[in-house]
């Protein structure tokens, strides 16, 4: 290629505005301005001064590509080319603010060792994906899990317990006289007190608790490596934490619970009769805890 044809093949990648690579795989050979821009230097020597392949600068992260997932004899190009199923990577830009690239390679006719690269930034798709899927697994009042996604969690800790022979427990909970609380003040406060238990619950629980809501007032959390006698307890806790809670905006309102322990024959509906029935129970006194 002459002086004149790499100007002209200079000036048509620069006016693409994607960041773009020419490489063999080892190294850079060209770049367009928008590559430079992104990690703002002023020129590809400037780059190659400081960074050996843009490959080192991936990010590691779950379904996006790293040096981490390929050996050191490997170059990350084949692997690219190889594993069609392979095409994202994580860089920072000069803020050091994450994006997510979709990459796209072709191999050059007239040189079968190298490939232009072309990045295309999905950040925003990406970040709409995750956003979906988080609406999908949680209720959009409290932000807490939703009862769609518990039955999928629920069967992941019940093999677990199998697995390790561990222990799994249960506790449905809702407020007392809540439908008093929506007739009387209304149901901006009613929804404000939903919000406010869930915040209150969570402050309480472990990183693997799992709290869902189930419905209307009623909520229930799965707690791993938690025997009955444990789960009684941390009702109880919870019950009194909540029943001592004060808000100047707020009613006061108080919680019963349902107790009881999965166990390991225990298929379909059989654990949420017992935890239901504890709680139907709990409910006769109010503000109270059942164990089944």
């Amino acid at each position: 290629m002459d002086i004149i044809e790499k100007q002209i093949y200079q000036t048509v990648i620069d006016t693409i505005p994607n960041p773009i690579i020419i490489t063999d795989g080892r190294s850079i050979i060209r770049c367009n301005q928008h590559f430079l821009q992104f990690f703002a230097y002023k020129t590809l020597k400037d780059f190659k001064k400081v960074h050996d392949c843009v490959c080192a600068l991936f990010i590691k992260g779950e379904n996006y590509f790293s040096l981490d997932d390929i050996n050191k004899d490997t170059f990350w190009i084949n692997h690219f080319i190889q594993n069609k199923n392979i095409d994202k990577v994580i860089l920072l830009d000069q803020q050091k603010q994450k994006h997510i690239f979709k990459i796209n390679i072709n191999t050059l006719e007239e040189d079968a060792n190298k490939h232009v690269v072309v990045f295309t930034d999905i950040t925003a798709t990406e970040k709409e994906k995750v956003h979906l899927k988080e609406l999908a697994f949680h209720d959009q009042l409290t932000g807490i899990y939703n009862r769609q996604f518990f039955h999928k969690l629920l069967k992941k800790e019940h093999e677990n317990m199998r697995r390790f022979k561990d222990t799994l427990s249960i506790m449905m909970f809702d407020i007392d006289h809540f439908k008093r609380v929506n007739d009387t003040y209304g149901h901006d406060i009613g929804d404000a007190v939903l919000v406010t238990l869930s915040t209150l619950v969570t402050k309480y629980l472990r990183e693997n608790d799992i709290f869902v809501r189930w419905g209307g007032e009623e909520f229930i959390i799965l707690l791993p490596r938690t025997n009955v006698s444990m789960a009684y307890e941390k009702a109880h806790t919870l019950r009194k934490i909540i029943e001592n809670y004060s808000d100047t905006i707020l009613p006061k309102f108080t919680v019963s619970f349902g107790v009881t322990q999965i166990l390991t024959e225990d298929k379909d509906q059989s654990c949420f009769i017992r935890v239901d029935k504890a709680l139907y129970q709990a409910k006769i006194k109010r503000n109270d805890v059942v164990l089944l």
